[in-house]
């Protein structure tokens, strides 16, 4: 991996497809790479909360599509 034509990462190639190689030293000094992956609940709001009646935005803006 090159960044302003220097090298700033380097390791063996894959050997097949869709495959990764993570060196850890690559992440130093990036914020959170030394923390666990955390997975946090994600509440879901009903879809019929988020919606409205376009009217209802077509008279806030005075217009009409």
């Amino acid at each position: 991996v090159r960044h302003a034509g220097e090298v700033v990462a380097d390791h063996a190639l894959c050997r097949g497809r869709r495959q990764r190689i993570v060196e850890r030293a690559h992440l130093a000094g990036v914020v959170g790479a030394a923390a666990p992956v955390r997975s946090a609940p994600v509440d879901i709001v009903a879809p019929s909360a988020l919606l409205r009646p376009l009217a209802e935005c077509e008279a806030l803006v005075g217009g009409s599509w």
